[in-house]
């Protein structure tokens, strides 16, 4: 468990608002081992709740455990002798016994509807005639995105016009992942391999370097992370070798819809409905340049520590089921190295003093040109251009990155002689004296020791 509930603020405050203006149907629904649970138990802290968690079991063992629940919860032996298979029976009994203000928590409910669909209309019916005339908070909560978006909020859904507010659960910011962690350059350096879920940070957090934990958690057979993109994927898809192939394609550098339709060996057309549900479901993520054409976008894992596991698991499999795979500091150095500037874009857009607050905040990329952070606020037609280096930099070093970037910013396309720029570098580290040499020739500069004092 984790010692110390690190934010979901904005969460909760939504939460006890629809606590505060019951009757309320709330979904909660995110990504596997995201954090929905604890949010709940967190705050349901010192409330009258009833709080069911689904297996993943057929409909009669679920029913048989709801019976079990509540004849504990109500202190009623009873309860267990009731005969029925239907969910409306039983739910519309809770209704009954539930006589204060209370909240009722269904946690993994899409097991729920995978074990019978009919529960969806069943909770609508016992909604509308009981539930709904009740000082009650419903919450339903659930893992597999794409039923809960079929099943509970799309237009087709019995509960449609029903719920009073759903939450889509997000990975941690950066800087709140950090938070996991006494050591700060660990806690970054962990962050970068298997990104925001709190689940994930709690494994990094068992271990004290990134030797340490790809040597025992990715590069073991026994290993946390091992066959991870194996469970994440047979939960939320049918076409398993599909789907993995397609994230092969995109972890191998194939980007574009062409590209990884050639990887896969499928028609480019029939590959969008499973880039969409790979999209949905958290792994992949579509991104654009921040200034461009939208029909330039391409396609990169979401999903940090599926990321790490193509880069270093998939490559090094055999090894690995042998007991002799290795540690490659390089191999790693890489991955970070991509993945700081992923982090940096956030960093830019939501907690680094620029001279300016940011509007929108992105990579550019134009042919063989890029840059790795872009910042603008088209309304004071300010714009900042950052290069990201996960490595020491000195002062000659710095400069001539600098020089190099304000020859690319010439390419970028907005408001062309009718801008103000700034010009900057995010860097692993850098002496005192440089960041003084720079900030006098009016450049911005970071390293991991200003990040640190974001937190």
């Amino acid at each position: 468990m984790i010692s110390k509930f690190i934010n979901r603020e904005e969460e909760l405050k939504y939460l006890e608002l629809e606590w505060r203006n019951t009757p309320s149907l709330v979904i909660i629904y995110g990504i596997r081992r995201i954090g929905k649970t604890r949010l709940i138990e967190k705050f349901i802290e010192g409330k009258p709740a009833f709080k069911y968690t689904f297996p993943d079991a057929n409909k009669k063992i679920q029913l048989n455990e709801f019976k079990e629940k509540m004849s504990r919860y109500f202190n009623e032996p009873l309860i267990l002798k009731i005969e029925t298979d239907s969910w409306h029976d039983i739910l519309s009994l809770l209704s009954d016994k539930i006589t204060g203000k209370t909240c009722i928590v269904l946690d993994e409910f899409t097991y729920a509807i995978k074990s019978d669909g009919k529960i969806v209309s069943d909770i609508q019916r016992v909604w509308d005639e009981k539930l709904s005339k009740k000082n009650v908070m419903l919450i339903l909560c659930g893992s597999l995105l794409g039923l809960m978006k079929k099943k509970v909020l799309s237009k087709t859904s019995p509960l449609y016009g029903r719920r009073t507010r759903d939450l889509l659960i997000q990975e941690l910011s950066f800087l709140d992942s950090t938070k996991f962690f006494r050591n700060f350059n660990y806690a970054v350096e962990a962050y970068l391999l298997v990104g925001g879920i709190p689940e994930y940070l709690l494994v990094a957090r068992k271990h004290s370097t990134i030797k340490q934990l790809v040597e025992q958690e990715f590069l073991n057979r026994n290993g946390y992370f091992y066959r991870e993109p194996y469970f994440l994927l047979f939960q939320q898809v049918k076409e398993f070798k599909t789907y993995f192939s397609i994230l092969q394609a995109i972890a191998f550098g194939n980007t574009k819809p062409t590209e990884i339709a050639n990887f896969t060996g499928m028609e480019t057309r029939k590959i969008f409905p499973y880039l969409e549900t790979l999209m949905e479901i958290g792994v992949i993520k579509r991104e654009t340049p921040v200034i461009g054409k939208e029909k330039r976008g391409v396609y990169k894992l979401k999903n940090k520590a599926v990321n790490t596991w193509f880069n270093i698991v998939y490559k090094n499999r055999e090894e690995i089921e042998r007991g002799t795979a290795i540690f490659n500091q390089n191999q790693v150095n890489t991955l970070l190295g991509r993945e700081f500037e992923e982090a940096c874009i956030e960093l830019v857009g939501k907690n680094l003093q620029l001279p300016f607050k940011p509007e929108k905040t992105g990579r550019w990329w134009l042919k063989d040109l890029e840059i790795d952070v872009v910042a603008l606020n088209q309304k004071e037609r300010k714009i900042a251009f950052i290069e990201v280096k996960w490595k020491e930099v000195n002062e000659k070093e710095a400069l001539k990155i600098l020089r190099d970037l304000e020859e690319k910013a010439k390419k970028v396309s907005w408001n062309l002689n009718n801008r103000k720029e700034y010009y900057g570098i995010i860097t692993k580290r850098a002496s005192s004296s440089t960041k003084e040499k720079l900030v006098e020739k009016e450049y911005l500069i970071w390293d991991l020791k200003d990040i640190k004092k974001l937190r």
